[in-house]
């Protein structure tokens, strides 16, 4: 074959698999072509908005969100729409002080002891890798800023009360610009920061009457003091007629202007302060709520509200004065029985209508390595660190368990200092590390081995039978004997 029919025939080639790759022309008119038709492409289905998913869905897409499903199971949903029972740990820091100046003290050793901002990222990367490698999933609250800047889920503690100016009263404008002040200064820059799952807003506040009730908030101030003014506004909501407050508080005012110059509200029988009382802290814990929260979405609204870390319970003017404000509700809860109070866990869901999130738990024993004596009678004392092991397992697969718990932070890291923690003389052995940072290592295989376990129990947390979860049995226990005798107790 001659090279110009070879030639040829490779252009001939080249033409055909040229008009293969961009369609065949038919002739219609003279010097006209046009491409011949293709077969239409298929379009995919089109998927679902995720929240057709759930029944209820807050927050905002592309931040962290809580969702429940239509089985009642409230989750965490993460930025890429996975639904997770959150398991993470507390007061990740490079280091914590302690009251001995001769020590010793916490101090990590990812660290380098200098406080330039690459030793500090570089301390936040390599401990975060011995956190997952622990098996946790998140970060809780009281862990160094830095860590904001790894990716790593995590919360953050406002702490809006401590920012304000000591002796102010919730009704003040002193107090709302301090709590402005510590939410512009804290929250603004994170506004954007898709590993933050939320802000908690104060922690382990107190609810009592001594602290905030209505004659905290009335006795000797001044007339035209707001938190007063609140105090008397509350009283004419409650008692429309002059007759009616006296009539419970057995007085004999003859206008209301004699009450608004009392230097002290009436000392009454109980039938009237009770009910200003119960009246009172709804109306103080709504105003609380509507302020804290107003402020935080003005300065950050992309991310979730996640209560304000309740000490053990809380009354429950105060949930249902969070109810439709916050995102979900917090709770500090500690138990040596590993067994959840069957009274406080569902009346704090039920009365804000939001889920919980147990912001601190954990188990500790007179056995640790740093020379704790846990002298600070701290709720959850077990005989050894085994004992410590058993109790995460036991108590974090129980929270599970509960369809409207979402998640759950392990309280802390590391050990406190031996002599205390500089702050307040804390000093228990809850550390996943000693103070010399060396690992619980039973600890850590128990959150390694419970951590994969969690989200299929969660899963099916509407269908579980949940006697042995309970301190308390359900008014519809079939066996309140389960509850109290359950074979996994942990026995101080």
């Amino acid at each position: 074959m001659s090279r110009i029919t070879v030639s040829s025939l490779l252009v001939c080639a080249a033409l055909a698999a040229g008009l293969a790759l961009f369609g065949t022309r038919r002739h219609v008119a003279r010097g006209e072509f046009v491409a011949a038709p293709r077969p239409a492409p298929v379009e995919p289905a089109p998927t679902p908005p995720v929240e057709a998913s759930f029944s209820i869905v807050r927050g905002r897409l592309g931040f962290w969100r809580i969702v429940r499903t239509f089985d009642g199971v409230w989750w965490f949903l993460s930025p890429q729409n996975r639904t997770q029972f959150l398991n993470g740990v507390t007061t990740v820091r490079p280091m914590l002080r302690g009251r001995d100046p001769l020590g010793p003290d916490y101090l990590s050793t990812d660290w380098d002891r200098r406080d330039d901002e690459g030793s500090q990222l570089r301390w936040a990367e390599a401990t975060l890798a011995r956190i997952r490698q622990a098996g946790f999933t998140n970060l809780g609250a009281w862990c160094s800023p830095v860590m904001h800047r790894c990716q790593v889920p995590m919360t953050r503690d406002l702490n809006v009360w401590r920012w304000v100016p000591y002796g102010a009263r919730l009704f003040s404008p002193q107090w709302k610009s301090g709590a402005e002040a510590a939410i512009r200064e804290q929250a603004f820059s994170l506004r954007d920061n898709h590993n933050l799952i939320g802000y908690y807003i104060d922690n382990e506040l107190d609810w009592d009457d001594d602290a905030v009730g209505p004659r905290v908030y009335f006795d000797q101030l001044p007339d035209d003091d707001p938190n007063r003014l609140e105090v008397l506004g509350v009283i004419r909501d409650i008692w429309p007629t002059l007759d009616a407050f006296n009539r419970d508080w057995r007085t004999t005012f003859a206008q209301w202007t004699q009450l608004e110059r009392q230097p002290k509200l009436p000392m009454s029988p109980s039938v009237g302060y009770d009910r200003l009382a119960d009246r009172w802290l709804y109306h103080y814990a709504r105003q609380y709520f509507q302020i804290t929260t107003a402020l935080i979405r003005k300065y950050d609204p992309n991310h979730l509200i996640l209560g304000c870390r309740y000490r053990g319970w809380a009354p429950p003017q105060v949930p249902r004065a969070a109810r439709s404000l916050t995102d979900a509700q917090s709770l500090n809860y500690y138990a040596a029985d590993a067994l959840l109070d069957a009274r406080v866990f569902p009346a704090i869901a039920e009365e804000s209508g939001q889920p919980l999130i147990i912001s601190e738990y954990s188990f500790h024993a007179p056995d640790g390595r740093s020379g704790n004596r846990n002298r600070i009678h701290f709720p959850g004392e077990v005989p050894t660190q085994e004992a410590r092991a058993q109790g995460y397992r036991t108590m974090t697969q129980r929270l599970a368990r509960v369809p409207f718990v979402i998640g759950a932070d392990w309280f802390q890291w590391m050990d406190e200092p031996p002599s205390g923690r500089l702050i307040d003389g804390e000093d228990a052995n809850m550390g996943i590390v000693d103070v010399h940072d060396h690992p619980y290592e039973a600890l850590i295989e128990a959150v390694r081995r419970t951590t994969p376990l969690l989200n299929p129990l969660h899963g099916g947390s509407a269908a579980a039978q949940n006697q042995t979860v309970w301190r308390d049995a359900p008014a519809n226990s079939p066996d309140p004997a389960a509850v109290a005798g359950a074979a996994d107790l942990i026995v101080k």
